[in-house]
């Protein structure tokens, strides 16, 4: 059995009930082709904002450029209202400052985009991923941004996707020089106002991750 899920999906599911974790698994066993991808131009400016060191400029450029469209349908209307406010609550977010003042790469389009754990994939496809250095030492680190008015990450949710983003970096994408800085395994909720990483009890956020897996199984077996 081929179980896969997205890490933002899982997070979804760690706190639903079970009526949206089984809308959640027929979704993920039957993706639909034509489902709209909403705020892209508002996630492509935050993403670029992180990448250049949190420089907010892509960021305005971006919320002017909105501001000057004219929708002609009422989704376009609400993916320009929503991206708006995601971007203006970006600007007022507290970034690292391992982020904002260290030089750093960007890793572009990494072979590997998902981990296992217990049996099912988990899609991590993180928004950054970036390599830096201090004192001759090479660290990685990645951003996952949620933008989702309706559906904001409790602390606990951030905190799962931050640690996948972490194991995520350690088992799958850092070469043996490199270490994973767990500061800047980020996540990222928008509508939350939080930027969360890594939490100090590790291992049972891990364990917590792994009994979800084992709930996935469950429910995907079922639908």
């Amino acid at each position: 059995m081929n179980y896969k899920i997205s890490v933002n999906q899982l997070a979804d599911f760690a706190t639903g009930s079970e009526a949206k974790r089984r809308r959640i698994i027929r979704q993920q066993k039957v993706p639909n082709k034509f489902r709209v991808s909403y705020y892209q131009l508002a996630k492509a400016r935050m993403k670029k904002a992180i990448e250049k060191h949190g420089d907010l400029e892509p960021v305005f450029k971006g919320i002017e450029e909105l501001i000057s469209r004219k929708p002609e349908k009422q989704r376009q209307a609400i993916d320009r209202m929503v991206s708006i406010e995601a971007m203006a609550r970006f600007v007022n977010l507290k970034l690292p400052n391992l982020l904002c003042n260290i030089p750093h790469e960007v890793i572009k389009n990494p072979e590997i985009k998902s981990i296992i754990i217990n049996g099912v994939e988990i899609i991590i496809s993180p928004d950054v991923i970036i390599r830096l250095e201090l004192d001759g030492k090479k660290y990685l680190g990645a951003v996952k941004i949620h933008v989702s008015k309706n559906n904001v990450f409790d602390a606990v949710q951030s905190r799962y996707v931050s640690t996948l983003l972490y194991k995520y970096l350690k088992d799958g994408i850092a070469k043996q020089e490199e270490e994973v800085i767990e500061e800047l395994c980020l996540s990222i909720d928008v509508f939350g106002d939080s930027v969360i990483s890594v939490p100090k009890n590790i291992d049972t956020s891990i364990r917590d991750v792994f009994q979800l897996c084992e709930e996935v199984k469950t429910i995907w077996n079922a639908a």
